[in-house]
């Protein structure tokens, strides 16, 4: 094959994943990389981490700068760059920059655009006080904020995990820190039972809970941000807004690319689009759930990277499938660890499962050995034949990576009888005998 020119549509995770990997497949071939913003390749996960001061340098959280990517990788990239229409069938896009319009010709296209803070539902007036986190522009701009214009107030809107992490930078800053959430309990990815404990957590930390509160409208009136709620009026110094996100793919609407679950791109097990040449990858791809076999959405940064890794190998002619994902996640609050895959209760019976849930609670090191606490477990199963359908956990920060086990059951299609013939290693320092993965295997064989 002649050399071919791939372009790629966002420089983050999949985008630079994907453009690296086509220059080491094929040296000669003509890659470019076209980013709306400033920045590529960096740590989104770590930004609530560096806003809280816990990361020194703004610059360790980036992993591949422009520079780098050029001199190294070999890759035609073009910053604060934007495409505005992809005429598929032409192999045509439409960008905009600084100096105006253009079109550029490609002879493969990845479309790796990722995602877009949830904003929709709420009127938000313009102002320097009202924040939303996705990007290292919005990094720099709290960090900054919160040193500079030394908020006394602030108020968190939602209930994920951007919410929770953001909850414990403000208040590790010395804030006065409340969660603002439309629900009794925090976001639907979490079963109530590890709900419960977060907002246990957020107590003991002095985090104020304004809860059964939907936000109707977010502005500015004199210094303070207003929210205004269906339960009157709050004030603050300071409100981030962290309400979930949503595939970047508004701008694919006429283009003939197909779309898929919440609005989120169609893609086969190669990651290719319903247009062979053109394919997508990260947080604007939809893809398979592997308990239920439906399409999902599931915006992590692991996905992410082995989609533009796998799309890259793709592109340059091989055949390597993305089988799909379990929403395997995992967080910290405070000293608390949170983490969980697979399907949620009523997930898992809105997916036609005869569900069950059951939680316990055990010692995560042999109950003599110092430094161990209480690991909380839910684990969801199917009763007709016992498959693990998912499993939540909560305690300390070492104990909740056993989530990882439950991900391999899951991946495997495992019994619960399976899980309890598992021989998986014990020592004092790391678990009791019986360790909570078997304790909770040995619990699930009553159900079956």
């Amino acid at each position: 094959m002649s050399a071919q020119k791939v372009i790629v549509v966002g420089g983050n995770g999949a985008g630079m994943s994907a453009a690296s990997q086509v220059k080491r497949q094929k040296p000669d071939w003509e890659v470019v990389v076209l980013e709306k913003g400033s920045y590529i390749s960096y740590a989104g996960c770590g930004m609530p981490y560096y806003i809280e001061g816990l990361v020194s340098e703004f610059e360790q959280l980036i992993d591949v700068t422009p520079e780098e990517a050029v001199q190294k990788r070999g890759v035609d990239l073009r910053l604060g760059t934007e495409v505005t229409e992809i005429m598929p069938e032409e192999k045509k896009l439409r960008v905009k920059n600084a100096e105006g319009e253009t079109l550029e010709d490609f002879d493969y296209l990845v479309i790796a655009t990722g995602s877009i803070p949830i904003t929709e539902h709420i009127e938000i007036a313009p102002s320097g006080k009202i924040f939303t986190l996705k990007t290292l522009e919005d990094t720099a701009e709290i960090y900054r904020f919160v040193r500079e214009e030394s908020p006394q107030t602030c108020a968190v809107i939602g209930g994920g995990y951007i919410a929770v992490e953001m909850l414990e930078a403000f208040k590790a800053l010395g804030i006065e820190t409340h969660l603002v959430h439309r629900r009794e309990d925090l976001a639907r990815t979490f079963e109530k039972e590890i709900s419960d404990i977060i907002k246990e957590e957020m107590s003991r930390q002095g985090i104020v809970p304004q809860l059964n509160t939907r936000t109707e409208k977010i502005l500015q009136q004199d210094k303070k941000v207003h929210i205004h709620t269906g339960n009157g009026r709050l004030e603050y110094d300071l409100v981030l807004v962290a309400t979930g996100v949503r595939p970047n793919t508004d701008f694919l609407k006429g283009s003939g690319i197909e779309l898929g679950f919440k609005g989120a791109i169609r893609v086969n097990k190669y990651l290719q689009t319903n247009y062979d040449y053109v394919y997508a990858a990260g947080d604007c791809t939809e893809a398979t759930h592997l308990v239920t076999g439906q399409p999902a959405y599931v915006p992590l940064a692991l996905k992410a990277n082995k989609e533009g890794y796998i799309t890259g190998l793709n592109v340059c002619g091989q055949r390597e499938v993305f089988p799909g994902i379990l929403g395997t996640a995992i967080t910290k609050f405070f000293d608390l660890g949170i983490a969980r895959t697979g399907l949620t209760l009523d997930e898992a019976q809105k997916s036609g499962f005869n569900a069950v849930k059951y939680s316990l609670s055990s010692r995560s090191r042999a109950r003599y050995y110092p430094g161990g606490g209480t690991l909380h477990t839910v684990v969801i199963m199917d009763r007709d034949d016992g498959r693990i359908l998912g499993a939540q956990l909560a305690g300390p920060l070492d104990a909740v990576k056993r989530i990882d086990v439950y991900a391999v059951m899951l991946h495997n299609r495992m019994s619960i009888k399976e899980a309890f013939d598992l021989d998986i290693a014990y020592a004092p320092p790391f678990s009791p005998v019986y360790d909570p993965v078997i304790l909770a295997a040995r619990l699930g064989r009553k159900y079956v």
